[in-house]
């Protein structure tokens, strides 16, 4: 990607833009994991089995600072409002005004190529800087993401123990968590809320298994 200086000249145009509040194209990604019947190993502290579905929204990313006659932007991440034909919008919260600027209601840049970064005014002008940004995907503050998982723990003498986790919108829900104790010496098939698989070989270390059935779907 292209770096270029944020210290050229700034260009304030005063032709107005309407600033669009119509979200973020979401990336959806179903996570399945693993394969129903393939023979896996895991170490400990690995997620063995994992089932949900994850809501992406778009970021801009400033990776350093812009410092302007009559906007400063820190370096952050600008998750998008919005979008038209030509360009994308992104939240201003923690852009600084100067004194005798205009107030700020959004962020913009245009859809195709590393265009300039521009501060859209509630008036509708804007200020253009040139600044070095990235966009990127995180998961959304708004789509509630979840994420069930099965992670091992480690085995003592015929036991294995296994943890339980759920996640939500990456961040766990401890109410919902749990540690099973499993005998190998009873059954190598072990199961949890619906997920079933078969244990092959298992030590303190590690763990080879097979996927009989994931988490039924929610």
């Amino acid at each position: 990607m292209k770096i270029a200086s944020v210290f050229l000249v700034i260009i304030f145009l005063s032709g107005c833009t309407t600033v669009k509040y119509n979200g973020s194209p979401m990336a959806v990604k179903n996570v399945d994991y693993p394969p129903v019947g393939q023979e896996v190993t895991a170490y400990v502290g690995d997620h063995m089995v994992e089932k949900g579905v994850i809501y992406e929204e778009q970021v801009l990313y400033l990776k350093q600072r812009v410092d302007g006659f009559l906007y400063d932007i820190p370096s952050n991440n600008y998750p998008q409002v919005g979008f038209d034909s030509k360009q994308d919008f992104f939240s201003a919260v923690g852009v600084i005004r100067g004194a005798l600027s205009d107030p700020i209601e959004a962020l913009a840049i245009k859809k195709q190529g590393h265009s300039k970064l521009c501060v859209i005014t509630t008036l509708g002008g804007r200020a253009c800087y040139d600044a070095d940004y990235e966009r990127h995907g995180r998961v959304s503050e708004t789509k509630n993401s979840f994420q069930q998982t099965l992670i091992y723990s480690g085995r003592v003498g015929s036991k294995i123990n296994i943890g339980y986790r759920e996640f939500s919108n990456n961040t766990a829900r401890p109410a919902f968590n749990n540690e099973v104790e499993y005998d190998l010496s009873a059954s190598r098939v072990i199961g949890y809320k619906g997920a079933q698989i078969e244990v092959l070989n298992a030590d303190n270390s590690s763990i080879t298994y097979k996927l009989i059935r994931n988490f039924p779907n929610r």
